[in-house]
């Protein structure tokens, strides 16, 4: 399918290029990278703060991150230039989710230490004076799973790992001027780990015995702590702590503190670090970095309050069962006001070096990548001759930024040779691709997934430029492609995928260039932009909807069961049910709020929800500034027959509303499953009506794999469902295209319209065969 695009972005983006924490009014909202930036580790140099994350087969590897006031970060360096062996170089092998584990940060005597374990090999620990490098990697005797390592107040080093059963291991000093390290600590008999046996998290009968790992080791009041992550009896992760005066020998206390899934359900925060924040009259202020998993996003890091309390470090609030998603900064003395700033993302490659936010997927062969060859541009020489992106070497990639998120790529693809293949992908180890194919003169553009060819258009000329755009809709895990050879007007290409995800890291945009003949061609790199739909905390305007797990905080109570508060879970009103986010478990008396409304000069006339409810009188109060502030609107919940049964449902403003406010929706009706939300909005003007059932619903057959899907636009539709075959695609656009099909296989089709006021009909159902005729309806 080839859509003409001629907006050069989507029609809702606002070009931005990040996600900012800082909201610039004093608080933040989580998560403060909504990126992947796992297994967090946090310390303090004076008035700097730093904090290390994993990133596993991308290099360099192990970022270093720097901040003033805990919320605005930047990159110093990596702590990882390259990791040694073929396997590393894409040869005989890959260490896709492997390489580097569970970082611990760590700064002693003028000299930071950064020590990481890799599986079946050993651990290492890299050394620099300052945290922009440059960093000296040393490997050690033995493994050390997910270390913790900690520099004693009586000058003995140690290391707390393992994974179920936790081992304690001591490291000396052997050289003063580089700060090298060695384990002088052996295993015991039939060990399985160096060093001794200290603590097993206690959930009998589990086959990793609580599978506790991730360990993070501190001194604070005479009391040593181990901060670990065991498994959960919810099928998730959450934080302990393990508390000693002797480390080596016990007793061994645990507490748990931080059992919160936020507004992801079923992923708990888990595995991070805590820092102090010292205060004006000697005390101290306490927070943690620790992620959350995001699914294909990857694992984002959030930014907790610490609450000492009968000396156990509580992250979030209510003793560790609540997390926080907006609260206030840190209270850094001395700082002033700091300004927000998006980690850097776009990069038109005018630099002579390449920017912190790109990492190489594998070890880069540097002999075939140059910024000083073309100034202005980044070469790309072939470095592989493969038939598969993943095994291609020189694929330089950078996260995928949520909610949402554009990647655009220009390429000079004037010197590819014959059977070069170069573009834009999205991909962690399997991928999907929008690239240009060159073969005997003839250049083509082609979607391929996973190594699977799904759509191909060949070019009437040759061309020196194109531009290719990769999508991520909203919340949707999911992915489309365009190309230009303009850079104004983009064509789609191919239909909608899903996102290819492994185990442990996000997905990555990636630029690449491989051979599948001989090496020898070359692409030159202009320009990467990307861009998002928002980019500070959770700010709302008017005519857009609010995704209801967006909250910024809701009515909650102690629940160790997870049973009573409101919580985030996928919608289940259709069969896309993996593609959308609802707020579930609502009753009478609860609220969620919403700091950052924007009314604008006060245009909006009507508030609208999607909401389902096997339920009839509940209601949704509307109000500004706090639970029982200005009543604006009250929305009521319709009994829609099930309580996975959605409609939008809309109520008038009573009064008008300027600026940015603080919003709280108030729930009232029954004592338990009272309804779910959707989204809900404030909108102008007039209410529309639910456009009519979209017509002319027709289905090509482009070859034995395509069927091309076209509707004639329906009066008042801002988006439109189809029905593939009883599985729903939302959010299309005609013309779309379905690939990857059977040859010679049938498949029916239906389409229905809708915008906010609600969904139309479901088309007359239309039915196609893979190399058919024409079919209309």
């Amino acid at each position: 399918m080839r859509r003409e695009v001629t907006d050069h972005a989507t029609p809702t983006m606002i070009p931005t290029n990040g996600w900012l924490a800082d909201n610039g009014n004093g608080t933040y909202t989580n998560p403060i990278m909504w990126g992947d930036y796992p297994d967090n580790d946090i310390i303090r140099v004076g008035d700097t703060y730093y904090m290390s994350s994993t990133s596993m087969h991308l290099f360099p590897g192990c970022p270093i991150m720097s901040s003033k006031d805990l919320v605005n970060w930047e990159y110093e360096s990596y702590a990882v230039e390259r990791m040694e062996g073929d396997e590393y170089d894409l040869i005989d092998g890959d260490v896709y989710d492997e390489g580097p584990w569970a970082t611990s940060l760590r700064y002693h005597n003028g000299k930071f230490y950064l020590m990481f374990n890799i599986n079946r090999d050993a651990a290492y620990v890299s050394i620099a004076d300052s945290a922009k490098g440059p960093w000296t990697l040393y490997k050690l005797e033995d493994e050390l799973y997910d270390p913790g390592l900690m520099f004693d107040d009586d000058g003995k080093i140690y290391v707390v790992h393992g994974q179920g059963v936790l081992y304690l291991s001591e490291l000396e000093i052997i050289d003063e001027v580089t700060g090298q390290l060695s384990i002088i600590s052996k295993r015991e008999p039939d060990a399985k780990r160096n060093g001794k046996m200290i603590y097993a998290y206690p959930v009998p009968g589990h086959r990793y015995n609580g599978y506790n790992e991730g360990a993070h080791v501190y001194k604070i009041n005479g009391f040593y702590y181990i901060l670990t992550t065991p498994i959960w009896k919810h099928g998730s992760k959450k934080e302990i702590a393990i508390r000693t005066k002797d480390l080596a020998n016990g007793p061994y206390e645990v507490e748990d503190i931080m059992t919160s899934f936020m507004n992801f359900w079923g992923n708990g925060i888990h595995q991070g670090g805590i820092v102090d924040v010292p205060q004006k009259d000697g005390t101290s202020e306490w927070w943690a970095i620790i992620f959350q998993d995001r699914s294909k996003l990857g694992r984002v890091p959030t930014l907790q309050p610490v609450e000492w309390k009968n000396s156990w470090p509580y992250m979030g609030q209510v003793d560790g069962e609540k997390a926080v998603v907006t609260h206030r900064k840190p209270n850094i003395p001395n700082i002033g006001y700091v300004e927000p700033k998006a980690l850097p993302t776009s990069d038109d490659f005018s630099a002579n070096t390449l920017g912190l936010q790109w990492q190489w997927n594998h070890n880069p062969d540097n002999k075939k990548w140059s910024l000083e060859e073309r100034p202005g541009f980044m070469r790309l020489h072939t470095s592989s001759v493969t038939d598969n992106l993943s095994y291609a070497r020189n694929t330089l990639t950078q996260r995928v930024v949520g909610p949402d998120c554009v990647g655009t790529v220009k390429l000079d693809v004037s010197h590819m040779a014959n059977g070069d293949v170069a573009g834009l992908c999205l991909m962690q180890k399997e991928f999907t691709f929008i690239g240009m194919k060159y073969d005997e003169g003839h250049q083509s553009i082609v979607i391929n997934d996973n190594s699977i060819e799904h759509a191909v258009v060949t070019l009437p000329k040759s061309i020196q430029e194109v531009w290719f755009r990769a999508e991520t809709p909203r919340n949707e895990y999911r992915m489309e492609f365009s190309y230009s050879i303009d850079g104004i007007h983009f064509t789609r290409l191919g239909g909608r995928y899903d996102m290819q995800y492994g185990t442990y890291v996000g997905m990555r945009f990636g630029i690449f260039n491989y051979a599948t003949i001989k090496l020898g061609g070359y692409i030159d790199v202009d320009s990467f932009e990307l861009t998002t739909t928002e980019n500070q905390g959770n700010l709302f305007g008017i005519n857009r909807k609010i995704d209801a797990e967006r909250y910024d905080d809701q009515k909650f109570v102690s629940d160790k069961e997870l049973q009573i508060n409101a919580k985030t879970e996928w919608t289940s009103d259709d069969a896309n049910r993996e593609y959308d986010l609802s707020i579930s478990n609502l009753k009478d008396g609860d609220w969620l709020q919403y700091d950052q409304v924007d009314f604008g000069a006060g245009d909006a006339a009507w508030f609208n929800a999607r909401v389902a409810s096997s339920f009839t009188g509940g209601t949704i109060e509307v109000r500004l500034d706090s639970i029982d502030g200005h009543l604006i609107s009250t929305f009521p919940i319709p009994n829609t027959g099930d309580i996975n049964q959605y409609v939008n449902v809309k109520s008038n403003l009573t009064t008008k509303v300027t600026g940015i406010q603080k919003v709280y929706l108030v729930f009232h009706g029954a004592s338990h499953d009272l309804c779910k939300l959707n989204w809900f909005m404030f909108g102008s003007g007039e209410f529309p009506q639910i456009p009519p059932i979209p017509e002319h619903l027709t289905v090509v057959c482009e070859n034995e794999s395509i069927l091309n899907i076209k509707w004639d636009e329906s009066p008042g539709a801002l988006q439109y469902d189809m029905m593939f075959d009883g599985s729903v695609i939302s959010n299309v656009t005609s013309d779309f295209s379905q690939t990857g099909l059977s040859p010679h296989s049938s498949h029916t089709v239906q389409v229905r319209a809708k915008n906010v006021a609600g969904y139309s009909e479901w088309s007359n159902e239309v039915k196609a065969e893979t190399c058919s005729e024409e079919v209309e309806g």
